[in-house]
């Protein structure tokens, strides 16, 4: 659970660096937008993966 905890936070990590890159424009935005929903998507996989980790023991 402790390597689940790591890849979280790196996720939410990428997702504020990904947002930044966003909003300055330096990549076109609707690729950008859609690497930030993967990750989104990512982040809401592993929460979930935490959870049921932490409730079967």
């Amino acid at each position: 659970m402790n390597n689940l905890a790591i890849v979280l936070k790196e996720l939410k990590e990428s997702r504020f660096w990904l947002g930044i890159i966003y909003r300055i424009n330096i990549i076109n935005s609707k690729i950008v937008e859609s690497i930030i929903d993967e990750c989104e998507e990512l982040i809401a996989i592993i929460a979930k993966s935490i959870i049921t980790a932490k409730t079967d023991k």
